[in-house]
């Protein structure tokens, strides 16, 4: 407890701060899996597109969408998810609360670290007007499988913010 605050006094002040951080906490997230799904299905379509003018069209809203939505929205998950747990009772000993924490860990170095690798080798073929080399390098079995991979870890992570198991 703060110094000179009293018990009552404590609890009001939580009772104030829990609501606006689960505010930003669950709005940050609704943008950031809005952002996430929305990017992995516009990548799906310019796949799927046959025109590479069209595929150019459809990245670029893809980069507009993981700009404004997943990196804001992820930013602001992390930054009011462990004041959050502390807020409601929860500490980083809950098992879902830490797992939570490693599973957006990894999200964000896959993110952050390997689709920005090749993110740059697609943005470089998409310059260089090579479109068989963009799609060889998003069809890759690789990527499809770390596509999946990322995708199920979302999952988990909401799956165990809406649970709250043990």
């Amino acid at each position: 407890m703060p110094y000179g605050a009293t018990a009552a006094g404590y609890d009001a002040e939580v009772d104030v701060i829990r609501p606006v951080l689960a505010l930003i906490h669950i709005g940050s997230a609704l943008l950031y899996v809005s952002g996430f799904a929305s990017t992995k299905m516009l990548t799906a379509m310019a796949l799927a597109e046959p025109d590479a003018s069209r595929r150019r069209v459809l990245f670029g809203i893809g980069d507009r969408f993981d700009f404004r939505f997943q990196i804001l929205g992820g930013t602001l998950v992390g930054v009011s998810g462990i004041p959050l747990a502390f807020a409601t009772g929860y500490g980083l000993t809950h098992a879902w609360v830490l797992a939570s924490i490693v599973l957006y860990a990894i999200v964000v170095f896959i993110g952050a670290v390997i689709w920005r690798r090749r993110s740059i080798a697609v943005r470089a073929a998409l310059d260089a007007g090579d479109d068989d080399l963009v799609v060889r390098l998003l069809r890759e079995p690789r990527a499809q499988l770390l596509r999946w991979v990322e995708t199920a870890l979302v999952v988990t992570i909401v799956v165990l913010m809406v649970l709250r198991p043990g």
